[in-house]
Formats: structure tokens, C-alpha cells, sequence
């Protein structure tokens, strides 16, 4: 006999739980930004200044004051984890995350952030043996300088795509455009400073070239290979399934 059971609510789609953690995540990240933004709001401006400007000599006056330690690496974090995040929902939105269970999506996520950061961790080794072996270590800190500013404020513009991505339920180009369009302004920029502060007319054009070749074109083909062999490892195994 068929009893009445009352309401029992709105089945949640496969998908809600992952949208559902994601959008926590930015919530908390979120909260956590307004707070170092809010006590680092000096050295903010510092970083917005080093993005634009190619100023070697820093004035004896200017004190940004903040815990330079904290918002230069909280601000890479929140670079590197907004960058997963986007590629993740992109990946996602395009259908490559459907038949994934609750567990192998985390794991999935985790590992992407993971590669991102063994990626990132990768290529500032290699910025330190470049400078080591064809410049000084003050043009390198220099350089540095400018270098995570860039990522930083790069990190800061991901909360567009990243929010789009997390709030608008229809697919959409606009924020996949809008995340490779950031992604290759930020690299443009970068590569602009560099031959700014190492580029002089004798022999520096090797130097710049071997670096565009080793350091900015080399390493996104390994990271590309990194997520494809990742990919099909998760999907051959029996550990996932």
C-alpha cells in the first residue's frame, strides 16, 4: 500500500555539490583577500605600481608599511588557486568533468592545483639559475619584483572569470575569452618587462630569446603534457573506478 511520505524536496543535479563547494571556496578566499587587502592596502598600490611602471631606484621616503611576507604570498596562492579553479569549471562546463564521481572530481581538483603549483615552484627555479648564470643577483631581484607583481595583480583580475564561471548557470564563451585573454596579457606584460630590465644592444637578444624559448614556451608544452598524461593515468586506472 502506497503511504503519502510528505515533502521530500528537489532532487540536486549531478553537478550542484561541485558548484556548491566551489562557490565556498571563493567565498572564503574572497573574505580572506578583503582582509589582506585592507591591512596591506599600501603595499597594493606598490604592486599596481610595479605592474605599470620600471622604476629600478625606489624612493628612501616610501614606506608601504603591512607585512610584506604575508600579502606577497597570499597573493600568490590566491593566483595560483583561482587559476585552478577557472580551469577546472572550464573543464567542467565543456563536459570533461560529467562522469566523474564526487571523490575523483575532488582528486581532480587537487591535482590540479597541485601540478600549478609544482608548475609555478618549477619555473621560479628556473628564473633563479637564468639570472645566476647570465646576470647579476640584484638585476634578478629586481626583476622579481616585477615579476610577482604581475602574478598578483594577474591573480586579482581572476575573480571575473572565476565568479562567471561559479554563478552563471548558462555555458558561455565569455569568461573562457576573458580567462585566455588575462592569461596572455599577463604574459605580454611579463615578457615586456623583461626586455626592459635585462635588454641592451650588444648581446642581451640572445639572452631574451633564450629565455622566451626556455622559460615562457618550453614549460607550458611540459605542463600540457603534465595534465594529458594525468588525465589518461586517472582514466586507465582501477584506483578511480
Amino acid at each position: 500500500m502506497n503511504t503519502f511520505e510528505g515533502y521530500v524536496g528537489i532532487r540536486l543535479w549531478d553537478g550542484q555539490w561541485a558548484d556548491d563547494v566551489i562557490v565556498g571556496l571563493l567565498l572564503v578566499l574572497f573574505i580572506a583577500f578583503a582582509l589582506v587587502f585592507r591591512t596591506n592596502y599600501r603595499l597594493f598600490q606598490k604592486m599596481l605600481r610595479d605592474v605599470v611602471y620600471v622604476k629600478e631606484r625606489q624612493s628612501l621616503f616610501e614606506k608601504p608599511g603591512g607585512n610584506e611576507l604575508v600579502f606577497r604570498n597570499f597573493m600568490i596562492f590566491q593566483a595560483l588557486f583561482l587559476c585552478g579553479i577557472c580551469l577546472f569549471s572550464i573543464a567542467r562546463s565543456h563536459g570533461l568533468m560529467e562522469h566523474l564521481e564526487k571523490e575523483e572530481a575532488f582528486v581532480w581538483m587537487g591535482w590540479g592545483m597541485g601540478i600549478l603549483a609544482f608548475f609555478y615552484g618549477c619555473k621560479r627555479c628556473l628564473y633563479f639559475l637564468f639570472a645566476l648564470v647570465f646576470t647579476s643577483l640584484a638585476k634578478y631581484k629586481f626583476w622579481k619584483t616585477n615579476y610577482n607583481a604581475i602574478i598578483e595583480a594577474w591573480g586579482a583580475i581572476l575573480y571575473i572569470p572565476a565568479l562567471w564561471l561559479a554563478f552563471v548557470e548558462s555555458p558561455s564563451r565569455v569568461p573562457v575569452l576573458l580567462f585566455a585573454f588575462f592569461y596572455i596579457l599577463c604574459r605580454f606584460v611579463i615578457i615586456y618587462k623583461t626586455i626592459r630590465i635585462f635588454y641592451r644592444k650588444s648581446s642581451s637578444f640572445i639572452y631574451i630569446t633564450l629565455y622566451l624559448c626556455g622559460l615562457e614556451i618550453l614549460p607550458l608544452f611540459f605542463l600540457y603534457e603534465g595534465i594529458i598524461y594525468m588525465y589518461n593515468f586517472i582514466e586507465s586506472s582501477s584506483l578511480w573506478h
